[in-house]
């Protein structure tokens, strides 16, 4: 009986050495996560009530990364309208003065068409450029380029845009007169919304259509940063190098018809291209606002992180003592288990 009591009393200390063991390496092993994160190994059993106050502080800081993430990307496709901009009005620049020298001296060549049409088709390209994947001036149809090359069929109209442009100027004009009417044609052609130019020229977002791309840079603060193609500094400028770029000026019979055409182009051209400036200004001041907002949101999340920590982190040098002192307290248990279990009867026989 007594013998079987002993054995009992064996095993149950055997049993709680180990779940003492168990439990020292349990800790143990928690402790050496806070040790080499930092942090509390069972962080809201640990915080207790101010677990909610760590949640919030976390939902704040998950908030402005993802502000961060969004800014950063609106950043970069800003940083690329604006220079797809300055290119466009750079390539048009070229033609007007040709344009403003001809006019001048009354000498106007067929180099002047060849080089509308080069600046044509450069500009359509510049314009169709993408950002990510997605299209710069196409408005929110971002999956399609915004401009028709000109010597494409687009098949919503069944014409090219150099097709909707002939259909227009015809043989050309006669006289001066002539030529202020077949321009004020093409005026309505190219208006945005009601002529020709959103079904044979552009293929974005038309222009009754009030919705444009729109940005939330801040909780409390959206920004409209949408520039299209059919907007008025497009259609103007395109207008323009289209007059020239359809037709040699110089192979006109009455120069007055002439000089009335390249006043009229100029017109358009400059126009555009102030527009355009306007807009590539815009850009220019909305990115100077969301530098402005980013670099508000680096420093809340710096506060922020520095909130979380204070909250979250554990002390290092009490993780490190309290390390050392459970390795001391488990190698101890396991060198009296291992005594224990060499024990014998026989020993002391």
């Amino acid at each position: 009986m007594i013998s079987t009591m002993n054995s009992m009393a064996t095993l149950q200390g055997s049993l709680a050495s180990r779940r003492n063991i168990a439990d020292l390496s349990q800790r143990l092993d928690s402790a050496g996560r806070e040790v080499s994160t930092g942090k509390h190994a069972d962080m809201y059993r640990t915080l207790g009530p101010r677990s909610a106050e760590a949640l919030a502080v976390r939902s704040q800081l998950a908030r402005i990364d993802g502000f961060t993430q969004s800014n950063g990307a609106l950043s970069r496709r800003l940083e690329a309208g604006e220079g797809a901009l300055s290119d466009i009005r750079a390539s048009a620049q070229g033609v007007i003065e040709a344009a403003l020298q001809s006019g001048g001296s009354g000498q106007v060549t067929g180099t002047l068409q060849a080089s509308a049409q080069a600046a044509l088709d450069q500009i359509i390209g510049i314009a169709n450029r993408t950002h990510v994947g997605e299209a710069l001036f196409s408005g929110i149809d971002s999956d399609r380029a915004p401009l028709q090359p000109f010597d494409e069929v687009n098949p919503r109209s069944g014409q090219s845009p150099r097709q909707m442009v002939d259909a227009v100027i015809g043989a050309g004009p006669a006289d001066a007169a002539d030529a202020e009417a077949i321009a004020d044609a093409l005026a309505a052609v190219f208006a945005p919304g009601t002529g020709d130019y959103e079904d044979s020229f552009y293929n974005g977002t038309a222009a009754a259509v009030p919705d444009r791309l729109m940005a939330r840079i801040d909780e409390n603060e959206t920004i409209a940063h949408g520039v299209q193609a059919n907007d008025p500094g497009f259609t103007e400028l395109l207008r323009g190098l289209s007059m020239l770029a359809a037709t040699d000026v110089s192979q006109f019979a009455d120069p007055a018809a002439g000089q009335a055409w390249l006043d009229r182009a100029v017109e358009a051209m400059n126009g555009g291209n102030a527009k355009l400036l306007q807009a590539e200004t815009k850009l220019g001041a909305q990115q100077a606002r969301l530098d402005t907002v980013m670099e508000s949101h680096a420093v809340k999340r710096d506060l922020y992180s520095g909130q979380s920590n204070a909250i979250e982190n554990v002390d290092p040098y009490e993780a490190a003592t309290r390390l050392t002192e459970l390795q001391t307290q488990l190698e101890a248990s396991y060198m009296v288990t291992s005594r224990l279990s060499k024990l014998s009867f026989l020993n002391y026989v």
